[in-house]
């Protein structure tokens, strides 16, 4: 997953995390931080392998995309945020 957010909170550089736990506990760090993370989507979109949550929050505007394989996993995820 590649997100601006990891540069800050997994103290990784590259914005980038690989792997099922690192992944994992990025967000469990992420929500621990922000524990009154609040919301409003606006919209979903959908193709064959893929969605993308569009949403404000407090910081501005979001989009979150996630990529699966074959057997539905997640295999790509990133994050957009306004800037």
């Amino acid at each position: 997953m590649s997100t601006p957010a990891v540069i800050h909170l997994a103290n990784e550089p590259s914005g980038a995390l690989s792997g099922k736990s690192t992944v994992d506990a990025y967000y469990i760090k992420a929500l621990e931080f922000n524990s009154n993370f609040d919301f409003e989507l606006i919209s979903t979109l959908i193709r064959g392998n893929s969605i993308t949550f569009y949403y404000r929050r407090h910081r501005g505007l979001s989009a979150e995309c996630f990529h699966f394989n074959a057997d539905q996993v997640v295999i790509i995820a990133y994050a957009n945020y306004e800037a």
